[in-house]
């Protein structure tokens, strides 16, 4: 988000790309202009950040509730017409204009898309699913019991059967990677378990 309001400070102070192709005034020249068009562009995209980071799929299948819709589509009325007819000599802010309000809700729809995008890459990589799966394709870094060697007799097994024609359906379930774990870890919490249960309770 930061970086997309970067970038569109510079194309619309350092630049005449807004006003080329869509054919509206320069503001790059005049500082109260600029405040203005930046204060709706954060305005938008920072309120709009709710949408994605409460579901967790595209935000734009995941239906929101009414008031939530209803609460942003109000404040960010208000906050285009602040940006189109404010004249504050205190906040040093002018109108911009429909026009340029328009070009800033296209730029936020625009830039808004890969949110969710960088949504899945983080939470991928917090899931520790990223580094499991690096870790453990080798062998002298892996963290499985005697170094992955029950997966690989398991999957020699069913290079065997599959060789020899036999159905492998219910091997193969068994021991792929993700069962594997989910089998660890109620192994696991069976122990944990059974060791709370050793200690009598006092009174």
């Amino acid at each position: 988000m930061a970086i997309m309001t970067v970038i569109f400070f510079f194309l619309a102070s350092d630049t005449d790309f807004f006003s080329d192709t869509f054919k509206v005034r320069s503001i790059r020249n005049n500082p109260d202009e600029l405040t203005a068009a930046l204060y709706l562009q954060v305005s938008i995209i920072s309120q709009a950040l709710i949408f994605v980071t409460r579901s967790r799929s595209w935000s734009f299948i995941e239906r929101p509730g009414l008031l939530l819709v209803g609460a942003f589509l109000i404040a960010q009325l208000l906050a285009t017409v602040i940006a189109v007819y404010a004249h504050w000599e205190f906040a040093r802010m002018k109108g911009i204009g429909w026009g340029w309000a328009a070009i800033i809700w296209i730029y936020s729809i625009i830039t808004y898309i890969p949110l969710d995008i960088i949504k899945f890459g983080i939470r991928f990589a917090l899931s520790g699913k990223a580094w499991d799966s690096m870790i453990q394709k080798r062998i002298a870094f892996t963290t499985k019991k005697d170094y992955g060697k029950g997966e690989r007799e398991a999957q020699w097994a069913i290079a065997q059967r599959t060789l020899h024609g036999l159905s492998t359906n219910e091997t193969s379930e068994l021991f792929n990677d993700k069962s594997y774990r989910e089998l660890s870890e109620i192994a696991e919490q069976a122990k944990r378990r059974a060791e709370v249960a050793r200690y009598p309770f006092e009174p």
